[in-house]
């Protein structure tokens, strides 16, 4: 065999001198390895099918073929045998029919898990994948909290104070009609200010004396009859008596924090590094189906598993 120029495709055209017939060497195992780089680079990355299909002068049919094999291998989570710190939150891949329940360290992917919807039962099912933290750091759903205390007994929580201020300020509006809502509106812009176990006791004492002062407030009710409905009264203040009630159980794992620099006092590190890339992605493949979409987000997170942390200089 001797070299006989190359294809159109830049491939080495071999020719045999006995039977004068040319051909190209083949290596299945290479040809799959750089057909999944390219599907992973193509599902996690920028490029468009056209893109890749001009760069290898083929069709955006035949890119589509190549990629057709990769869409039945979704990569599995690598799970740490410790941790410490843990960040975990969940993503709708579709509204309420799929969701990705994600956890992770300050500076990597721990373990994912597909559910159908974010409740006590799939959480339940992830807690028991992952070795018990010494934090967990949440948004405090309901069934997310349940799961921790019944697997995690012994895990402290912090609450992601961004998710608390964020409810407060849909429920109360950022322009409240009553002494009552902006008070509470403007303690809870205070939150962010809390950094010391002074700060937290002069905190917990002004929402003290808050509730001590408008405990009559509260307790107003309007008379009527609702529309289809037997009740003949209800409380005038829904709203402000619910922000009262969201920051009772929330206050007990809001300042986990204090004391201990390591510990975020938000999700950011999910909402920000890993969240507002897969919307980002799942927006640029529209169109594909629950499985597809679930293999894009294995897919990204397994990439981010395998990335080395940054180093700090200072």
């Amino acid at each position: 065999m001797q070299q006989w120029g190359k294809t159109a495709a830049g491939t080495t055209r071999w020719n045999c001198t006995s039977c004068k017939r040319s051909s190209v060497k083949k290596r299945p195992d290479i040809v799959y390895a750089s057909r999944a780089y390219l599907f992973s680079s193509w599902l996690t990355g920028t490029r468009s099918l056209t893109d890749i299909a001009r760069t290898y002068r083929v069709s955006r049919q035949t890119v589509t073929t190549w990629f057709v094999p990769y869409w039945d291998h979704a990569p599995i989570p690598i799970i740490p045998l410790s941790i410490d710190i843990l960040i975990i939150d969940g993503l709708y891949l579709e509204t309420r029919n799929s969701c990705v329940l994600i956890g992770r360290t300050k500076t990597l992917i721990a373990l994912w898990l597909f559910a159908d919807r974010e409740c006590y039962g799939s959480w339940l099912l992830f807690c028991r994948s992952t070795p018990a933290p010494r934090v967990v750091v949440c948004d405090g759903q309901r069934g997310m909290r349940a799961a921790i205390r019944d697997v995690w007994p012994y895990a402290r929580v912090q609450r992601c104070m961004f998710h608390v201020y964020q409810l407060i300020s849909v429920r109360l509006t950022n322009h409240p009609k009553t002494d009552a809502g902006r008070l509470l509106l403007s303690l809870a812009k205070a939150l962010f200010c809390v950094q010391t176990r002074r700060q937290k006791r002069r905190w917990i004492r002004r929402y003290f004396q808050w509730k001590k002062h408008y405990v009559s407030f509260l307790k107003e009710r309007t008379a009527g009859k609702l529309p289809g409905k037997k009740r003949l009264w209800w409380y005038t203040h829904k709203r402000i008596r619910s922000v009262r009630t969201l920051i009772d159980n929330a206050v007990p794992e809001l300042f986990t924090y204090i004391g201990h620099a390591d510990i975020p006092r938000t999700t950011n590190h999910m909402e920000g590094g890993i969240n507002s890339r897969l919307k980002e992605l799942l927006h640029r493949h529209r169109g594909i189906s629950v499985k597809k979409k679930q293999v894009l987000v294995a897919a990204f997170l397994s990439e981010k598993q395998r990335e080395k942390p940054t180093r700090n200089f200072t």
